[in-house]
């Protein structure tokens, strides 16, 4: 499965993963210590979020035209002088603004990313492949916080900062001798009368519409589960048992864990039975989690229902990503994944907003039934994909099937 075209584009993942990773746990701490409020340092946070948000779609729809190589360069650009520039930080509006150039550049980078190795390998891999991705990414996520905690501890807040910046040029130097700079070659378009284009290439293949939405919404489960374990989990679980932030950050990891480990078995069987009942299956199976949430008799039943969800949304992700690359054309493929990653991070936008709420009318125990409820409507919407599994997309598609699209 591993060629040097997959070697890269998890190895620029991870890099660029663990950079960011780096600052977490010294971020919210140097904030305050310019003066942030507590409050602020939730604005400081999300807006990295939001702002990838926003770039995801455009930036994979030009790098489809301008080439992938160019918007990861970018990507990497920006990333280093988001995390250098904290070293000239001296109130905290300063991190608002370096961490919504952060997210804007890594909005450049991962539908390029994604599009790239969805074409490094035959149809038939895609699952196992978008699975190896998000193991790699979720490690990266996982690493980065713990090697920055111990530098920030020993040599100061901004010595991971510098650390970030330096794994973000590391990142650039790598994409810029390993990746080619051409984008991909479409067929001309037909001219009109006049000289002008008259057909433009569609993104989704014809008839998949309904099945291109119905990925973004089960893929925007995922995020609303990522938004609602970080902000009303914590309250949660310190009202039942009176956790301490040792108990919360285990949690954490249990979800972590089960993020990171799950993914490749999720995606093996996606590329075997097809992508539509791997990922509702997946969703259904951290839906259960989440309700089991409302009836913890202990703590340890708590991380084994945290460990569930975590399990259940890894195992349904590679199949989504693996079926936004079947159905979308070749020429808009990071475009495509522009949408699917945005879809994720709607879900992370509004979780925490909307359980927030729920929490303040009703009480925290409404917000874990209300996401429950959720994520089950969410995970439902998957029963209108339509998808004939990797036989049919290998048809659909015999030269990519059959050796892979290499472009930049």
């Amino acid at each position: 499965m591993l060629n040097k075209k997959i070697i890269v584009v998890l190895t620029l993942a991870f890099v660029i993963t663990f950079g960011y990773g780096l600052i977490l746990p010294s971020l919210s701490l140097y904030a305050v210590s310019l003066g942030a409020s507590r409050s602020f340092i939730g604005v400081i946070v999300s807006i990295y979020a939001l702002t990838q948000l926003l770039a995801q779609i455009p930036a994979g729809r030009f790098a489809d035209r301008f080439g992938r190589k160019n918007f990861i360069l970018i990507g990497c650009i920006g990333l280093a002088c988001a995390a250098a520039l904290n070293n000239f930080a001296s109130e905290p509006t300063h991190f608002f603004m370096f961490q919504a150039l952060a997210g804007a550049s890594a909005g450049c980078i991962f539908p390029s990313l994604m599009a790239t190795l969805s074409e490094a390998g035959k149809a038939s891999v895609r699952g196992k492949l978008m699975g190896t991705f998000s193991t790699i990414f979720f490690l990266g996520m996982g690493l980065g916080p713990f090697v920055g905690g111990h530098v920030s501890t020993n040599y100061g807040f901004l010595a991971s900062f510098n650390l970030w910046s330096l794994t973000a040029v590391l990142a650039g130097v790598v994409a810029a001798l390993t990746f080619e700079g051409a984008p991909r070659k479409t067929a001309p378009h037909r001219i009109g009368s006049h000289g002008s284009p008259i057909v433009k290439k569609s993104m989704v293949q014809p008839g998949l519409v309904p099945t291109f939405l119905a990925t973004l919404v089960v893929r925007a489960r995922g995020g609303f589960c990522a938004s609602f374990n970080n902000s009303i989990l914590p309250l949660y679980v310190a009202v039942l048992f009176n956790a301490t932030p040792k108990m919360i950050g285990s949690l954490m990891l249990v979800h972590a864990l089960g993020l990171a480990f799950f993914n490749i078995p999720g995606g093996i069987v996606a590329d075997r039975v097809g992508r539509k009942w791997p990922a509702i299956f997946g969703s259904l199976v951290a839906t259960a989690g989440v309700f089991w949430y409302s009836f913890p008799n202990a703590f340890w039943t708590l991380l084994a229902a945290v460990g569930l969800a975590g399990a259940g949304s890894a195992f349904s992700s590679p199949a989504l990503s693996a079926l936004m690359a079947d159905i979308s054309s070749p020429e808009r493929r990071a475009e495509a994944f522009g949408y699917i990653l945005s879809s994720f991070h709607v879900g992370v936008i509004m979780g925490s907003t909307v359980f927030g709420m729920v929490a303040d009318i009703i009480d925290l125990s409404g917000a874990v039934l209300a996401w429950g409820i959720t994520s089950l409507c969410l995970t439902l919407v998957g029963l209108l994909i339509r998808e004939g599994g990797p036989v049919a997309v290998e048809a659909r598609l015999p030269q990519e099937a059959a050796r892979g699209v290499a472009h930049s």
